[in-house]
């Protein structure tokens, strides 16, 4: 586990025994912990919030942790080199996953799917694929939801 998170869990487990003794939010050695910790997650990358975001019950009452995460990025550059879309696609899917194991309710998971940009970065990988590489994925698929979807995306 990164150090970072692993301070973030701390300091949350620090307010939570706060809240505990019968401090409130607006406590000054409350506020300052949410301070420190709003800090940290700005140096942490999606999968690390996404983790926080499941694993953090007081910390997501404190504070919207689906703030700090970002776009999700693709070197276009290295896919176009490489011709890996049909790769990056599969870990945009299992980062979507992570997203819907992480995330609440459905609202949170659409909110979040927004927030990183995962439909745009979907649509560049489906519109750079060859046929024959969503045709693959759609094999190797069982959901017949998913595999349509793909289906959608098969050029003339």
């Amino acid at each position: 586990m990164n150090n970072i998170v692993y301070k973030v869990l701390e300091l949350e487990n620090s307010i939570t025994d706060l809240l505990f003794q019968g401090k409130n939010l607006n406590n000054e050695e409350i506020v300052s912990l949410v301070s420190e910790i709003s800090k940290l997650l700005l140096k942490l990358n999606n999968q690390e919030i996404l983790y926080l975001l499941a694993n953090c019950s007081t910390l997501h009452n404190i504070l919207d942790v689906t703030d700090y995460l970002k776009k999700y990025k693709i070197n276009k550059k290295r896919l176009q080199e490489e011709k890996s879309y049909k790769e990056e696609l599969k870990k945009l899917n299992n980062f979507v996953e992570l997203i819907r194991e992480s995330s609440l309710d459905e609202n949170e998971y659409l909110y979040i799917c927004k927030k990183c940009c995962i439909d745009d970065i979907a649509d560049y990988l489906l519109n750079n694929m060859t046929n024959d590489d969503i045709m693959e994925l759609s094999n190797e698929s069982d959901d017949w939801n998913y595999k349509l979807f793909l289906y959608g995306n098969l050029k003339a």
